[in-house]
């Protein structure tokens, strides 16, 4: 039996809404990435040892004025944005079916995006039709066939209807998918016309604040970087055993900060607490930050820096529009990085990892490139 640990990243704290996201992840990965294995996955939570921020202290935007930035065409029209610079879309214009007509796997890792977001927000768990279309989508792009599903008017009841391709369920005015479709037409296109500082500002900085304090508690020696050690540590510790016991493989997958954590624990076994002979048959480290923190010589402190010892694989995942995330190969050797693209802006792609299609078919053809996935290609 395969075993996952996953660790979470900043700004994570026990609540329904987080739960109920838990859940689709567990089903994606199970679906998507671990598809054919049985799979125990283990989810430390460590972000109640973090104390809790009042949200007052993020209010410093009170009674400024909201700025129009006044776009008026979707990024990429400069050539750095999620359609490759290729041909303008007027904001009047701009849909989700325009943009996957230019960049048909972003699009569809933004409608799968959009979906997990809407369960997420109801706090339940992915419907089968929505499991479906996630599915379909990865289906779509490891055989290199996403624009298919942007062809002809690519509209929200086509790309829908391509999505369910090979379902069992009729797909309703009202269904979830052609939802989620209307609702990513309507974010983009008001993203590409005016953003307001206010609505910026007010996800952005509550983001990067919380953020902080996350890196400050765990890298501050203390009662509370123990805990949220330990906490790590019992899961490593449990998961290794049961791999060791039925062959594994063992996967490890830290988000954001949980990949620093990870790297550093993994770097020391000896000192986090770690099982001797702890072996991980692969580390995916996701939208995270360890190469800054070994430049900035804040973990892995003892040059030269190479993957840890105990990782046979290490696989370092970013959207390059993701503020947060970094390179990994030009500080640690044997790191192998993976960027992809994305439709989401900036405050978004942080934390939507994990409700991409590609992500789990990419990942999933690395795994299966470097033998982790055993036997099933």
């Amino acid at each position: 039996m395969a075993q996952l640990v996953f660790v979470h990243g900043v700004a994570t704290r026990d609540t329904p809404q987080y739960r109920a996201a838990e859940k689709n992840r567990d089903k994606l990965f199970r679906q998507l990435l671990f598809t054919d294995l049985n799979l125990k996955i283990h989810s430390p939570m460590w972000g109640q040892h973090v104390p809790v921020i009042p949200a007052s202290v993020f209010e410093t935007d009170k009674g400024v004025p909201t700025y129009s930035l006044n776009i008026g065409s979707t990024p990429g029209s400069g050539g750095g944005g999620p359609v490759g610079g290729q041909e303008e879309i007027s904001a009047s214009t701009v849909s989700i079916g325009a943009l996957g007509k230019q960049d048909p796997v972003a699009a569809l890792d933004a409608i799968c995006s959009q979906i997990a977001d809407l369960a997420a927000q109801e706090s339940r768990e992915l419907q089968p039709e929505e499991l479906q279309a996630f599915r379909r989508a990865a289906e779509l792009i490891s055989s290199d066939k996403a624009a298919t599903a942007f062809s002809g008017d690519a509209s929200p009841g086509m790309i829908a209807d391509q999505l369910r391709a090979g379902g069992v369920t009729p797909l309703g005015i009202n269904n979830p998918v052609r939802a989620a479709v209307s609702a990513v037409t309507n974010r983009v296109r008001n993203a590409a016309s005016t953003l307001g500082f206010g609505a910026v500002r007010g996800k952005l900085s509550p983001a990067v604040g919380l953020f902080m304090g996350d890196v400050f508690v765990y890298l501050k020696d203390g009662d509370q970087r123990q805990r949220i050690r330990d906490a790590v540590a019992q899961a490593l510790a449990q998961a290794h055993a049961e791999a060791k016991a039925g062959d594994g493989p063992l996967v490890v997958v830290g988000h954001s900060m949980g990949g620093v954590i990870l790297v550093d624990m993994l770097a020391d076994p000896g000192s986090a607490g770690l099982p001797d002979g702890i072996d991980v048959d692969a580390l995916l480290t996701v939208g995270s930050q360890p190469g800054l923190f070994a430049a900035l010589d804040l973990i892995a402190k003892h040059p030269p820096r190479r993957k840890p010892d105990c990782v046979k694989h290490w696989l370092n995942v970013f959207d390059p529009i993701d503020p947060l995330a970094f390179r990994t190969n030009m500080i640690f050797k044997d790191a192998v990085d993976l960027a992809f693209n994305s439709v989401t802006g900036i405050t978004e792609a942080h934390s939507t990892y994990f409700q991409r299609p590609q992500f789990y078919v990419r990942s999933r053809a690395h795994l299966q490139k470097v033998d982790v996935l055993r036997g099933h290609r």
